[in-house]
């Protein structure tokens, strides 16, 4: 009786691993990405090749990386960490809505064909835009990606869904001050200014 009892544990410590491992190499997987999406970003990349179709390229890689980990993770085993239940399906649905929502306001400050890479033949001048919802906080896109992950965790309750918002939260905040000292370099005192008065991720009361 004993024997039987410590096979079970010991299988079950087991299976836990396993699923440690997933979460494990989900994390691994969104270092990976956060690496390769800044490396092409960098002003250095782009300098070394100056391609006509960098940004679709860019834009292209980055695409096909996040199914691909988007994939592994909804399809991977992943533990529960609170159990199911209406409240936390509920705020979790309106942050992933008023995510989406968010993201959908904010890709409309740009100029969709410059954003995605399509835009072959300009040549304008960049331009600071504070307009909409870039009003209230610096970083909209940002903060509508943030009410996603996070809202998914709290609709799904799994290490998975909590190891990706993590991870990306980690990820947008280092990429947000690398972000930002480019924009000092582009519109110097300009974009100080907008530093000044206007909120990163956390629009003010």
């Amino acid at each position: 009786m004993e024997k039987n009892q410590v096979g079970k544990k010991f299988q079950n410590g087991y299976f836990i691993k396993d699923k440690m491992k997933n979460e494990i190499i989900l994390a691994l997987l969104w270092i990976v990405f956060g690496t390769i999406h800044s490396v092409l970003a960098s002003d250095a990349v782009k300098k070394a090749f100056p391609i006509k179709y960098y940004r679709l390229i860019y834009n292209l890689s980055a695409i096909t990386l996040l199914i691909s980990i988007v994939y592994f993770q909804v399809f991977m085993d992943s533990k529960k960490l609170m159990p199911d239940s209406l409240f936390n399906q509920l705020l979790g649905g309106i942050m992933m809505f008023a995510g989406i929502f968010v993201v959908y306001l904010s890709l409309k400050n740009y100029d969709m064909k410059e954003f995605i890479g399509t835009d072959f033949q300009s040549k304008k001048q960049p331009e600071l835009t504070t307009e909409g919802l870039s009003e209230y906080v610096r970083h909209p896109l940002y903060v509508g990606i943030l009410l996603f992950i996070w809202g998914s965790f709290g609709f799904f309750t799994t290490e998975s869904c909590l190891t990706t918002a993590l991870f990306l939260s980690i990820y947008i905040r280092i990429g947000i001050y690398f972000e930002e000292k480019k924009l000092v370099n582009v519109f110097g005192k300009k974009y100080e200014e907008y530093q000044k008065n206007v909120p990163m991720l956390i629009p003010r009361l």
